[in-house]
């Protein structure tokens, strides 16, 4: 498609005609996914004490007629939500963290499990942008939703056998349920801008991802340079 120049004479740029691409894309994906209800981390602290005080609750009112009213749907994220931005994090290896730490990097963040098959085949890509984008200051994160009590040792195996050059964290309940926003399949994978706005956020995975994913990294560091 030939690129015209605007009234201004700007032309578009490589990263904002494969972000545009790559938006009209995500509309039509039909990406394989898991559903989180089932980890150990939800279900494990939805069982603890004081748990379901802290699970979100929807009321619901009558509508005229008598028919049930349909509960609100949540409005899309368009950034970090602060607990999930200062909550601190226990690193599957290493000293703990907050997203917030990396607030003036482009962040790739990864809600996963071992045990889910689509976030089984998303990894690897997230290690090769670990290693294309690490020079260029953007920090992948992975955040599995899997419980660091008894999902310790299998979680480090993972680690290892995918050769995992990113940093890991366990992600607490609380954090998984902001960024899931309603919406518990997995893998969810965040494109953040510095200072916590979501460029772009992926459910499931489909081999068209790691394009739009690389898409998203540049308009976010496009936006950061603004």
């Amino acid at each position: 498609m030939k690129q015209q120049a605007g009234k201004n004479g700007i032309f578009w740029t490589r990263a904002r005609t494969a972000f545009a691409c790559a938006l009209f894309a995500a509309t039509a994906l039909v990406a394989s996914n898991c559903k989180s209800d089932d980890t150990a981390n939800l279900a494990a602290n939805s069982a603890k004490p004081g748990a379901s005080a802290n699970a979100p609750k929807i009321t619901v009112t009558a509508s005229p007629g008598g028919q049930p009213a349909r509960p609100p749907q949540p409005q899309q994220l368009d950034t970090v939500p602060a607990v999930a931005w200062d909550t601190q994090i226990q690193a599957v290896d290493g000293a703990p963290f907050r997203l917030s730490d990396f607030k003036d990097k482009v962040v790739v963040l990864d809600l996963w499990a071992t045990w889910c098959g689509p976030c089984r085949l998303e990894v690897p890509h997230l290690v090769e942008l670990q290693n294309e984008y690490r020079a260029k200051g953007v920090e992948v994160i992975g955040l599995t939703t899997e419980d660091p009590e008894s999902d310790e040792e299998k979680v480090r195996d993972f680690a290892k056998e995918f050769k995992i050059n990113y940093k890991l964290g366990w992600s607490p309940r609380e954090v998984s349920l902001a960024l899931m926003n309603g919406n518990t399949s997995i893998p969810q994978t965040f494109v953040i801008a510095p200072g916590g706005r979501i460029i772009t956020k992926f459910r499931g995975f489909s081999p068209q991802v790691p394009t739009m994913i690389r898409a998203a990294i540049d308009k976010a560091s496009e936006k950061a340079g603004d």
